[in-house]
Order: structure tokens, then C-alpha cells, then sequence
């Protein structure tokens, strides 16, 4: 066999038993070979396709690309792997890589075209899969509500979740490649980057913060407590820790808010015991004493046993208002409660003191919203509050100053009505803010420390809340929330 007929035999093996279909076609585009290839993946026998269009395995919206790529062969090129679909004979579908070469006669004239087709299918179906798992996976990430940190072993960051950068108060961009420990106040920095780098030694999937005081920093420089979980991923690029980080300051809020309530109603019940024992006994020195006092102006007793009896009265009487503050601070949750106007409240109380405010040199302003919808509660309690939330801002203030209150309509989940006072006063440190509720705790030497206990305690029988928000030099707002009527007012 001459070397010539060698070739072509090699040739014509190799076309049929490639896994691809071999296609040869004139310049219109009639079939001229066909290999069993290509009768597996289109469904049409040899026999059946030789001497007919190729359009029979063309889709109908595609017949404009096949006149494009006859009109490209005839130009002499070559189309290298074009994706595009074709149709078997029993009128499914598939995708198809197609590559098309022009076929010349022994002269170089351009007679033909041969085609090479790859059935695709599986592998856009599987790579579709994998985009839609992507997909998937990217919502669920974007979506999540923790914010999602990925870092590299330098401790750079190189992707972060919508949380992320609404957590941090940084733009997206602006956390992409920058160092974790951006993250944290500057004094835990440090250590840090030990902590780090002994985790990409022995990575481990490990949850943190319970009952770890972990903080982070905003890009406002803020602190709050976090709680954080570490896992890793192997990647192509090496060794991906992920932390998703909890902010936890209103779990913080609350859990101290349930302890709170919990001192309170254990505390009450002893109040209420030891006021009772105190009442009667501090009712009768200060009757005796009183007795003494007028007994004097008509036998006059020494300057100096006048100037203590006068003491001892002073006294008496502070221990009956810290007995009646007691009682107050003890007495039974079960108060009968109807709808009350937050605005009335507010008013009614002003009328008490606003006068004697103003003599202080301090100014009120208010800015009461119309029409809110009326609270479950008990008006005088609620003044109650009013008075010591007031009473209190005036003592800071001192001589002059302002005390605003706003009540407005809370929308949202969380519905209801909102009182707020704030004062222009000396605000009150961070050392003592968490103790301010506390019964008995003072800052005045006249004070029985039972004013914001017995408010705190108020508002929780209202099934309200009570916050309040302070900085040394920029004075101090109560925030209370209460549910509105028709609302949900379980505890």
C-alpha cells in the first residue's frame, strides 16, 4: 500500500472511531460524510444524513448562524469552539462545541467544510449546577445574620459579607485586604495577631465568647461585645479561617435586665417587710419628738438640746420617707390599669413643676407628638416616674440648663409609644451608669437611692422598657417605650 493510501486509511480510522462527530458539507451546506460519532449524538444514521441539509439538526432561530459560519469558511477561516445547541433527531436539545475548517481541493480551492462536534451537554448542565450552587451559596452568605469574615494566614481580609460591613460601619471595599485586627481596639491588637497565628497552626472549628468578655471596634472607633465562632477551609490559595461574629449588646441589654428584675422582686419582698416594721416605730419618735418641740416653746429647753432635737426630727423624717419609698419601691404588681394619654401624663406633670423648674433657671421645651394611641397603665404611677425622671435631670442641671421631653409613635416590630427626657446636664460617667437602677444607690448625700428603682420597676409593670444613654459633658436621655393599646402586652 503506497504511503498515500497509508495516510488516508489512518485518517478514516481515526474519524470513526472518534468520540467526537466528524462532519463534512459542502459550501451549501449539504452533508457529504458522517461519522458514527456523530450518529450517536444526533440520532440520525449515516445513510440518512448523507446528501441532506445540515440545517435537519439546526434549531429555527439558529439558521441565520450557520449562513454566518459557511460565509466565514468561505472566507478561508477557521471557527474554533463555538458553544452553541443543535437538535437530535428525536427533537431534544443539546449543547454542542463546534469547530468548523474549511476543506480545500489539491489546487487550495475552498470546496467544503469538515465540523467537528463535541456534545457539551453534561458539562453545561453540571457547570450551571455548580453556578447555582454558587449562587445558592452567595445569598445564604450576603443573607446571614452574623457578620461573615474570610482571612487569609497574613490576617488579611479578602471577602466579608453585607453584615460585615453594616456591623463594622465600613464600606465593603473598605474591609477587602485590610488586616483583621482592624477590627479590634487597639489594646487588644497585639495579641491578636499571636492568637492568630497559633490558630492557622492548629485550626479547628471552635465557638467562642461564652462567658469571655471578646470586644470589637467600629469604624467610628465604638467598642461592643461580640461573641465569635472560628472554622476553616482548605483552598487552592492555602489555608481560610472563617469567624462569624454575634453582636451581642442587646442580649447583653436584656440578660441585664432580666437580673435586674429578678433583684428587684427579691428585693421588694424585703422591703416590704422591713418597711412595715420600721413605720410604726419611727411614726412614734417622731410624734414624741414633735411633742418635745412644742412643749419647749412654752418651757425653753438649752440651745443645744433644741438644735438636737431639731436633728434627731430631720432625721426621723428622712427614715419615713425612705420607709415610704420602700413601701412605693414593694408595692404589689397587680395595680388596676386602664388607657392613659403618655401626652396628658406629661402635662399634668409639668403643671406640678414646671414653675419650680423655671425659678431654677431651667428651661423646658416639649415636643409631644398628636394622637398617639393611649398605654395600658396607671396614670399616677406613670407620673410618679415623670416626677423622678425630672426631679432627678433638675438636680444635675443644677441652676439653668434644659430638660426636653418627646413622646412619639414607635413603628416597626417593636410598636408602641416613647417618652423621651433628656437634660443639657454633666452627664453620668461610664463607672456609675450601670449602677444607676440599683436600689439604694446614690450619688447625693440626701438621697434615698430609690427614685430609679422604683421607676425601672413602674415601667416593667407596664410591660414597658426603660433606657438610658450618657456621656460625661454631654448630659443624659431616658428612653421609655411602652405597647400601645391593641398591642400584645404579654411579659
Amino acid at each position: 500500500m503506497s504511503p498515500h493510501k497509508d495516510a488516508d486509511a489512518w485518517l478514516a480510522a481515526i474519524v470513526r472511531s472518534s468520540d467526537d462527530a466528524i462532519i463534512s458539507k459542502t459550501l451549501e451546506g449539504i452533508v457529504t460524510s458522517w461519522n458514527p460519532a456523530a450518529e450517536r449524538i444526533f440520532g440520525y444514521r449515516e445513510a440518512e444524513m448523507i446528501g441532506q441539509s445540515i440545517t435537519c439538526i439546526i434549531p429555527e432561530e439558529r439558521t441565520a448562524e450557520e449562513e454566518q459560519i459557511l460565509e466565514r469558511i468561505r472566507r478561508g477561516e477557521t471557527v474554533e469552539h463555538l458553544e452553541t445547541v443543535r437538535v437530535t433527531k428525536d427533537g431534544r436539545k443539546i449543547d454542542i462545541s463546534l469547530t468548523s475548517s474549511p476543506i480545500r481541493d489539491a489546487l487550495g480551492r475552498i470546496i467544503g467544510a469538515s465540523k467537528i462536534a463535541r456534545d457539551i451537554t453534561e458539562r453545561t448542565r453540571a457547570s450551571a449546577a455548580v453556578h447555582r450552587s454558587q449562587a445558592h451559596t452567595h445569598a445564604i452568605f450576603e443573607a446571614a445574620s452574623d457578620a461573615i469574615l474570610i482571612v487569609d494566614q497574613r490576617g488579611a481580609i479578602i471577602s466579608a459579607n453585607r453584615k460585615s460591613a453594616e456591623m463594622f460601619g465600613y464600606p465593603h471595599e473598605g474591609l477587602l485586604g485590610q488586616p483583621l485586627e482592624m477590627l479590634l481596639p487597639e489594646r487588644l491588637q497585639s495579641r491578636h495577631i499571636d492568637h492568630r497565628a497559633s490558630y492557622f497552626q492548629n485550626p479547628h472549628a471552635r465557638p467562642m465568647g461564652r462567658g469571655l468578655d471578646l470586644v470589637a471596634r467600629r469604624a467610628d472607633g465604638t467598642e461592643f461585645p461580640v461573641e465569635i465562632s472560628l472554622s476553616y477551609i482548605e483552598t487552592e490559595d492555602g489555608l481560610r479561617a472563617l469567624a462569624f461574629v454575634t453582636d451581642i449588646t442587646q442580649r447583653q441589654v436584656m440578660e441585664r435586665a432580666a437580673r435586674q428584675a429578678d433583684r428587684l422582686a427579691a428585693l421588694g419582698r424585703l422591703s416590704a417587710g422591713i418597711a412595715h416594721e420600721v413605720n410604726n416605730p419611727i411614726g412614734i419618735i417622731s410624734s414624741r419628738i414633735e411633742i418635745m418641740l412644742l412643749d419647749a416653746e412654752a418651757q425653753p429647753l438649752p440651745g443645744t438640746v433644741m438644735e438636737d432635737l431639731k436633728v434627731l426630727h430631720r432625721h426621723a423624717q428622712r427614715v419615713a420617707r425612705i420607709a415610704h419609698g420602700l413601701l412605693s419601691f414593694a408595692r404589689a404588681s397587680s395595680i388596676e390599669q386602664f388607657p392613659v394619654d403618655l401626652n396628658q401624663v406629661v402635662e399634668e406633670t409639668l403643671l406640678l413643676m414646671e414653675k419650680d423648674l423655671g425659678k431654677r433657671g431651667i428651661a423646658i421645651s416639649r415636643s409631644l407628638t398628636a394622637g398617639l394611641p393611649p398605654v395600658h397603665g396607671d396614670s399616677n404611677a406613670l407620673q410618679q416616674v415623670m416626677v423622678n425622671l425630672l426631679a432627678n435631670a433638675a438636680d444635675a442641671l443644677g441652676s439653668g440648663g434644659e430638660i426636653s421631653l418627646e413622646t412619639r409613635l414607635v413603628s416597626g416590630d417593636e410598636g408602641g409609644v416613647r417618652l423621651t427626657v433628656r437634660d443639657t446636664g454633666p452627664g453620668i460617667s461610664p463607672e456609675i451608669l450601670p449602677r444607676i437602677f440599683d436600689p439604694f444607690y446614690t450619688t447625693k448625700s440626701e438621697g434615698t437611692g430609690l427614685g430609679l428603682s422604683i421607676s425601672y420597676s413602674i415601667v416593667r409593670e407596664h410591660k414597658g422598657t426603660i433606657d438610658v444613654e450618657s456621656l460625661p459633658g454631654k448630659g443624659t436621655i431616658f428612653v421609655l417605650t411602652f405597647p400601645a393599646v391593641g398591642r400584645d402586652v404579654r411579659s
